[in-house]
């Protein structure tokens, strides 16, 4: 800033209405020069800061341009020009509205600050609701699932079951059976005759104490359908199958038909779930969804 004092003759009419001494008035005039300023230190109130040795940001200094190359576009502020050494934007996100792809479930919101970065601000309903009643929902839950205990229906179909271990089982003992034993290895209560030893297939049995009523049998055990086979797998020529990511159908631990689960994972052929389909945590979805009460969606 560059200081000039100018003499003035004010009439005496004049300096009456002042209330000045008849005689000079000495006016200041300042003309900025943006190669000799420094930004100013201005002090509290926005005093003036003569030649200043302030911050950029300082309350007497100014956020200098040159072109509209200084004023570059951001995700907060779009179509920069430069205008008196200013930058004016066409456009100004203002703090509080959300920018860009949100991470469903995490309890943040990207947006904007008054400075017009970035920020994840706090935003508490954001949980990620896993559509199992199972899992506990929370902020970013899908990175350490916890199980609740909550009443639920079983993989077979047993109503009022209890979620235990991220599973919904129906007993760990054989006391909660009503005579029948407790497979506890899948929390299951099976007919006696599921651990004798013997394939009762006049009991339902299609292999030695598996299929039908009893525990799901392994694969390259006999089989009559699917549900007869662990992870519902395929059972083919009355034999239960290894599931595997091209088989057409929802087996193993996939969230849909041939993707999700293992399927999702493999670093080779990755195969996620499209939209609609279901899932279990976002890694099991196709890119640009997200995995919400248990389903693929935008």
């Amino acid at each position: 800033m560059n200081r000039m004092s100018w003499l003035l003759v004010v009439p005496l009419a004049l300096a009456s209405a002042l209330s000045v001494p008849a005689g000079c008035v000495e006016f200041d005039v300042y003309t900025y020069n943006k190669s000799s300023d420094s930004g100013g230190n201005g002090g509290t109130g926005g005093g003036m800061g003569g030649s200043g040795n302030g911050g950029s940001a300082g309350d007497g200094g100014m956020s200098g341009c040159t072109d509209n190359g200084d004023c570059a576009d951001s995700e907060c502020r779009i179509g920069g020009t430069c205008n008196n050494d200013m930058c004016l934007y066409a456009t100004v996100h203002m703090p509080g509205t959300p920018i860009g792809a949100q991470v469903y479930g995490d309890c943040k919101q990207r947006e904007c600050d008054l400075s017009g970065t970035i920020t994840q601000a706090d935003a508490p309903s954001d949980i990620y609701d896993w559509g199992n009643p199972c899992y506990a929902d929370g902020c970013s839950a899908w990175t350490n699932p916890q199980s609740t205990a909550e009443p639920c229906t079983t993989k077979w179909g047993k109503t009022g079951g209890l979620c235990s271990a991220l599973k919904c089982i129906e007993c760990t003992e054989d006391s909660q059976c009503n005579g029948m034993k407790c497979a506890t290895d899948i929390g299951k209560c099976v007919p006696t005759h599921c651990s004798n030893g013997a394939a009762d297939t006049a009991n339902g049995e299609t292999d030695m104490d598996c299929g039908g009523p009893c525990v799901p049998c392994v694969a390259g055990k006999a089989c009559t359908k699917r549900t007869d086979c662990e992870g519902e797998g395929v059972c083919m020529g009355n034999v239960c199958q290894v599931p595997t990511c091209k088989d057409t159908l929802k087996t193993g631990d996939e969230t849909g038909p041939d993707c999700g689960g293992t399927c999702a994972k493999d670093m080779a052929d990755p195969k996620k779930c499209p939209e609609g389909v279901g899932c279990l945590v976002p890694d099991d979805c196709q890119a640009g969804l997200s995995c919400k009460n248990g389903s693929c969606e935008k």
